[in-house]
């Protein structure tokens, strides 16, 4: 990627994006994220916005780690660029139906979802905004683990009960064979 796309995605140079951005907008890191990826890496919500306005196939590119978009706001923590990832994802599809169920269910190399990675970096507001858009919860990476799981495993409690509460289906496993219990019973009795 030129440094120059690099920095005003970074940097949140809206106006960089404004005029020629076409080809801009095809470019990658040798890690093969792309400007969106940069962009969300920063929380640039209002050049996230643009660049999905530019180019919304960007919406469901993978990188060389198989993150999405999606993946990298969830880690961001930002719900907001959460919300117009998913929106965005709905109105593309709108014929085909369901293309936030997909990019939903869209998971990396480690076969974590994007409700993984808000579990597993403590961002709850994020992790509401997916249940809210029915994220699947009941999905296992691949080392077995839920996203309740995680959620208990690091005493996010108050992300584990959201997750009961609110998510329609929900995989209480974890890895090595264990459950949810499992990680309750060893936070509590540390």
């Amino acid at each position: 990627m030129n440094p120059e796309v690099l920095r005003a995605a970074s940097s949140g140079n809206l106006s960089f994006f404004e005029k020629d951005s076409d080809s801009k907008l095809l470019e990658e890191t040798p890690e093969k994220n792309t400007v969106l990826h940069v962009a969300l890496q920063f929380n640039q919500l209002e050049v996230a916005e643009k660049i999905v306005s530019l180019s919304p196939s960007l919406v469901s590119q993978k990188n060389s780690k198989d993150n999405t978009p999606l993946h990298v706001a969830s880690r961001a923590g930002c719900s907001s660029i959460v919300k117009l990832l998913i929106d965005e994802a709905k109105k593309e599809n709108v014929e085909a139906g369901g293309a936030e169920q997909q990019l939903l269910s869209m998971v990396n190399k480690n076969r974590d979802t994007a409700m993984h990675v808000a579990v597993r970096y403590c961002n709850f507001e994020v992790v509401k905004e997916l249940i809210n858009e029915k994220d699947p919860a009941d999905l296992v990476n691949k080392a077995g683990e839920s996203a309740l799981f995680l959620a208990v495993e690091r005493q996010l409690y108050d992300i584990a009960y959201h997750i009961l509460k609110k998510a329609q289906t929900c995989s209480y496993a974890g890895r090595d064979d264990m459950n949810v219990l499992h990680a309750l019973a060893f936070c509590t009795s540390d």
